[in-house]
């Protein structure tokens, strides 16, 4: 799945910071993977999330696995 995910990508400001990586999970739910992707503003994440190839790819993904996606603002 990471890979059609991946796939979408191209062509969007995106910068992968995170993917599936090792982790802990020290408080809340236990967790399956995380991503953790860098745009350069709210609008490209947006616009990427929403595009017609991300959403083909993610609604088959949400029929596999209970998923939890959020666009944090940065501080700095």
């Amino acid at each position: 799945m990471w890979a059609g995910i991946k796939a979408t990508m191209e062509g969007h400001p995106i910068d992968v910071l995170v993917a599936y990586g090792k982790y802990e999970v020290l408080e809340g739910d236990p967790i399956e993977g995380i991503v953790i992707a860098k745009f350069p503003n709210l609008k490209a994440a947006k616009d990427w999330y929403y595009s017609e190839a991300y959403q083909s790819v993610a609604k088959h993904r949400k029929l596999g696995a209970i998923y939890q996606g959020l666009i944090v603002e940065s501080v700095s």
